[in-house]
Protein backbone atom coordinates (compact mmCIF):
# COMPACT_ATOMS: atom_id res chain seq x y z
CA UNK A 1 0.00 0.00 0.00
CA UNK A 2 1.20 3.30 -0.66
CA UNK A 3 1.56 5.75 1.42
CA UNK A 4 -0.58 8.34 0.02
CA UNK A 5 -3.59 5.74 0.13
CA UNK A 6 -6.24 6.06 2.68
CA UNK A 7 -6.29 2.51 4.27
CA UNK A 8 -9.59 0.04 3.89
CA UNK A 9 -11.90 -0.18 7.21
CA UNK A 10 -10.86 -3.79 6.32
CA UNK A 11 -7.55 -3.39 6.74
CA UNK A 12 -8.12 -1.12 9.98
CA UNK A 13 -9.70 -3.71 11.77
CA UNK A 14 -7.12 -6.49 11.16
CA UNK A 15 -4.90 -4.10 12.06
CA UNK A 16 -6.35 -3.56 15.45
CA UNK A 17 -7.24 -7.42 15.96
CA UNK A 18 -3.76 -8.43 15.51
CA UNK A 19 -3.04 -6.05 18.00
CA UNK A 20 -5.36 -7.28 20.46
CA UNK A 21 -4.41 -10.72 19.89
CA UNK A 22 -0.67 -9.52 20.63
CA UNK A 23 -1.70 -7.78 23.86
CA UNK A 24 -3.58 -11.05 24.97
CA UNK A 25 -0.68 -13.32 24.29
CA UNK A 26 1.56 -10.69 25.98
CA UNK A 27 -1.36 -10.56 29.04
CA UNK A 28 -0.98 -14.41 29.21
CA UNK A 29 2.68 -14.49 29.15
CA UNK A 30 2.86 -12.24 32.19
CA UNK A 31 0.58 -14.32 33.97
CA UNK A 32 2.40 -17.26 33.22
CA UNK A 33 5.70 -15.60 34.09
CA UNK A 34 3.76 -14.06 37.61
CA UNK A 35 2.37 -17.58 38.56
CA UNK A 36 6.16 -19.70 37.90
CA UNK A 37 7.61 -16.51 40.28
CA UNK A 38 5.25 -16.93 42.79
CA UNK A 39 5.80 -21.00 43.12
CA UNK A 40 9.80 -20.37 42.71
CA UNK A 41 9.46 -17.80 45.49
CA UNK A 42 7.15 -20.39 47.56
CA UNK A 43 9.59 -23.04 46.87
CA UNK A 44 12.81 -20.94 48.49
CA UNK A 45 10.48 -19.60 51.75
CA UNK A 46 9.88 -23.94 52.25
CA UNK A 47 13.42 -24.43 51.57
CA UNK A 48 15.05 -21.52 53.83
CA UNK A 49 12.47 -22.59 56.27
CA UNK A 50 13.26 -26.71 56.34
CA UNK A 51 17.15 -25.10 56.70
CA UNK A 52 15.93 -22.94 59.54
CA UNK A 53 14.83 -26.01 61.20
CA UNK A 54 17.25 -27.84 60.75
CA UNK A 55 19.69 -25.61 61.87
CA UNK A 56 17.46 -24.72 64.89
CA UNK A 57 17.79 -28.86 66.44
CA UNK A 58 21.04 -28.79 65.40
CA UNK A 59 21.91 -25.70 67.67
CA UNK A 60 19.47 -27.20 70.56
CA UNK A 61 21.67 -30.57 70.26
CA UNK A 62 24.47 -28.95 70.49
CA UNK A 63 23.37 -26.69 73.45
CA UNK A 64 22.09 -30.09 75.10
CA UNK A 65 25.48 -31.19 75.09
CA UNK A 66 27.43 -28.43 76.15
CA UNK A 67 25.10 -28.22 78.90
CA UNK A 68 25.85 -32.07 80.11
CA UNK A 69 29.63 -31.67 79.56
CA UNK A 70 29.73 -28.98 81.95
CA UNK A 71 27.51 -30.20 84.31
CA UNK A 72 29.67 -33.73 83.99
CA UNK A 73 32.67 -31.20 84.63
CA UNK A 74 30.97 -29.59 87.43
CA UNK A 75 30.53 -32.83 88.81
CA UNK A 76 33.64 -34.07 88.81
CA UNK A 77 35.14 -30.72 90.26
CA UNK A 78 32.53 -31.07 92.98
CA UNK A 79 33.91 -34.44 93.81
CA UNK A 80 37.28 -33.88 93.73
CA UNK A 81 36.63 -30.86 96.29
CA UNK A 82 34.82 -33.01 99.09
CA UNK A 83 37.69 -35.83 98.08
CA UNK A 84 40.01 -32.96 99.51
CA UNK A 85 37.76 -31.57 101.64
CA UNK A 86 37.62 -34.58 103.76
CA UNK A 87 41.40 -35.72 103.13
CA UNK A 88 42.30 -32.07 104.65
CA UNK A 89 40.47 -31.65 107.94
CA UNK A 90 40.90 -28.01 108.32
CA UNK A 91 42.23 -28.39 111.81
CA UNK A 92 44.90 -30.73 110.80
CA UNK A 93 46.11 -28.78 107.45
CA UNK A 94 49.13 -27.34 107.00
CA UNK A 95 48.81 -23.83 105.01
CA UNK A 96 51.20 -26.08 102.19
CA UNK A 97 48.83 -28.92 102.01
CA UNK A 98 45.94 -26.46 101.79
CA UNK A 99 48.07 -24.19 98.81
CA UNK A 100 48.58 -27.52 97.15
CA UNK A 101 44.88 -28.77 97.32
CA UNK A 102 43.68 -25.49 95.87
CA UNK A 103 45.93 -25.41 93.29
CA UNK A 104 44.85 -28.77 92.19
CA UNK A 105 41.27 -27.75 92.39
CA UNK A 106 42.30 -24.33 90.44
CA UNK A 107 43.70 -26.67 87.93
CA UNK A 108 40.90 -29.60 87.31
CA UNK A 109 38.67 -26.62 87.26
CA UNK A 110 40.33 -24.50 84.36
CA UNK A 111 41.78 -28.12 82.26
CA UNK A 112 39.58 -30.17 83.33
CA UNK A 113 42.38 -32.63 84.03
CA UNK A 114 42.35 -33.78 87.38
CA UNK A 115 46.31 -33.86 89.07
Amino acid sequence: MDAREKPTPEAIEACIARVLAAEREAQASIESAQGRAGATVAQARGKARAIAERAEARLAAARQSVEARIARHQAEADARLQELEATLAPAEADEGRLDEALAQVAASLTTGRRP
